[in-house]
């Protein structure tokens, strides 16, 4: 089994804080793990943030978010991955970018200079609105104008071509609000640009341990998926070592439910497939 969306962001980056994550990995059976650290971990990525913090329109809370992080750097992550790959630690090279509008080619460049086996895609921020940091975001919020534009945003980044795996697809669920919109059409667009582009659907087991109590994406939108042939990966989106694998049985379970039998692994940002195991 695989674990592709563990970020180390609340301890330092050494050896010791990866190998408790990989030690827990190990003992729940996990064969595989993937590192992908958030982009707004470093230094390099301040630049596709920056037009956050700008102007009339910005979030305080944002401007606030934003001044406190970016201070690692790339090279020193890679390093760090790269040493842990030397002592036997069965790791793959990620990264978890934020889609930005406006900001595609910045991003293509900075990616492009490092040796990352998967990018995974994400969209946390609509406008200049960060919808998931705390649940106070949502005050005075539309609910249903904020997943029409989620949804928009998303499939622009999906076409943006940037990504081998777009992470937490319906993550605008994560604080229970729902919309009273018929989506359909809005997932469908989705899915239909990630079976074009040839991308891979992350099955998370993140939203279990959020308010909505749900995995991204919903059952029926990965049947959805299934039946588009689009293929999938599994994470658990652990910031800490105890969440590693969370509840990969169940996230298996579920994706053969549908009708897969295959997840994929990445190297070099090339996609090869792996059996799912049998419950």
């Amino acid at each position: 089994m695989i674990d592709y969306h563990i970020h180390l962001e609340n301890g330092p980056l050494t050896i010791d804080w990866l190998s408790e994550f990989w030690q827990i990995a190990e003992a729940k059976g996990i064969t595989e793990i993937g590192i992908s650290e958030h982009c707004h971990k470093f230094k390099e990525f301040y630049p596709t943030f920056q037009y956050l913090t700008e102007g009339q329109d910005s979030f305080d809370y944002m401007k606030d978010w934003i001044s406190k992080d970016f201070r690692q750097s790339l090279e020193d992550y890679i390093d760090l991955l790269l040493e842990a790959r030397s002592k036997g630690i069965p790791v793959k090279i990620g990264i978890e970018v934020d889609y930005l509008t406006e900001t595609e080619d910045l991003i293509k460049e900075i990616i492009g200079k490092y040796p990352f086996d998967y990018v995974i895609g994400s969209v946390h921020v609509i406008g200049k609105w960060g919808f998931d940091y705390f649940p106070q975001a949502w005050e005075r919020q539309n609910i249903n104008e904020a997943y029409r534009n989620y949804y928009a945003t998303l499939t622009e980044a999906v076409n943006s071509g940037l990504f081998d795996i777009i992470g937490h697809f319906d993550v605008i669920k994560v604080f229970g609000h729902r919309s009273t919109l018929d989506l359909t059409a809005a997932i469908n667009q989705t899915l239909q640009a990630i079976a074009q582009q040839g991308a891979c659907l992350e099955i998370s087991s993140a939203g279990l341990r959020k308010l909505v109590g749900e995995i991204y994406p919903a059952v029926d939108i990965l049947r959805q998926a299934y039946q588009m042939q689009i293929p999938i990966t599994i994470g658990s989106d652990a910031h800490y070592p105890e969440d590693v694998g969370d509840n990969w049985e169940r996230l298996v379970f579920i994706a053969r439910s549908v009708g897969y039998r295959e997840c994929r692994i990445f190297e070099k940002r090339q996609a090869y497939a792996k059996k799912l195991p049998k419950l």
